[in-house]
């Protein structure tokens, strides 16, 4: 196993790596059926890997915005146990930058702590070596802290009830002007469908509706298919989730949909002549980021 002490030189070398495996991939001797088998599963993993990225690296950028005026905690305010007191101000130096947190990790990486905080506002420390569990518990109470969430819940759930609080968020770029102007040059361009890291602007004609926002609902990666980004998505609903098309294991291509979330009730139907066949267009991810402070567009 690689071991990387900082994460954008371990990105930066598996992007090395995994183009130098492509290319001895297509050198190898095989039949092309198992070759191309073998692309698409890279292909379907490496995808699933960076939607995930792109995705909390998003969630991550607006817990902070929704904190940023949370001030630092004075080193005097913090309520430790005993056994935690001797590390009081190496804690307050770590929640300069996340105050908001439940679970954090102290000093220096060869050294380093984990200490966690109660539900009565005590913060104590984690005895032994933390495990690859309670370290991925810290990193996400980054994130779900942040929008008031236990990170210790389903981790699927927390992050579906994020994006249901960033979706009035994600509604008011529609009355942005540079927006309007996105979707203005996009519709001309007969595009009615642009999906960005999660969120979908849907462009609906009957009923004069005009542009509204969607989410991408379910992940294909995770049940072991891979997003076909040519295909189309067929609506026979007004479901506020859009299923991206996607490619089953065996190779069978299956057309995009909407529906609603499990929770929400069945989705109000479409007539039958109405139903929409359409493609979609996927934008730059660093767009949608852009969109929640500077807008790269304008």
């Amino acid at each position: 196993m690689d071991r990387y002490t900082d994460g954008n030189a371990a990105a930066s070398e598996s992007t090395r790596v995994n183009a130098q495996l492509e290319a001895d991939l297509k050198q190898q001797p095989m039949d092309e059926h198992l070759r191309r088998s073998f692309q698409l599963k890279t292909a379907k993993a490496l995808q699933a890997k960076e939607r995930l990225r792109a995705e909390e690296a998003l969630m991550l950028a607006e817990a902070k915005r929704r904190n940023a005026s949370l001030p630092t905690p004075r080193a005097e305010s913090l309520v430790l146990t005993p056994k935690a007191e001797k590390f009081r101000d190496a804690l307050t130096a770590a929640l300069a930058e996340f105050p908001y947190v439940t679970g954090i990790r102290i000093g220096e990486l060869s050294s380093r702590i984990a200490m966690i905080k109660s539900y009565e506002g005590v913060w104590d420390v984690i005895d032994g070596v933390l495990s690859r569990r309670g370290a991925v518990l810290i990193e996400r109470s980054k994130i779900a802290s942040g929008f008031g969430l236990n990170p210790t819940n389903h981790w699927g759930e927390v992050k579906a009830e994020i994006r249901r609080i960033l979706l009035p968020r994600a509604n008011q770029l529609l009355q942005l002007a540079s927006v309007r102007r996105l979707l203005d040059e996009a519709l001309a361009r007969g595009e009615k469908v642009l999906v960005c890291n999660g969120v979908v602007f849907w462009y609906e004609e009957h009923g004069q509706v005009g542009w509204q926002v969607k989410t991408t609902g379910g992940s294909q990666t995770e049940d072991k298919n891979t997003l076909w980004l040519e295909g189309t998505i067929v609506s026979a609903n007004h479901g506020r989730l859009v299923i991206l098309p996607f490619i089953k294991e065996n190779g069978e291509h299956v057309k995009g949909h909407t529906r609603n979330a499990p929770k929400d009730g069945p989705a109000k139907p479409r007539h039958p002549s109405q139903y929409v066949e359409i493609p979609f267009t996927r934008l730059n991810d660093d767009l949608m980021v852009g969109l929640f402070g500077e807008l790269p567009y304008e």
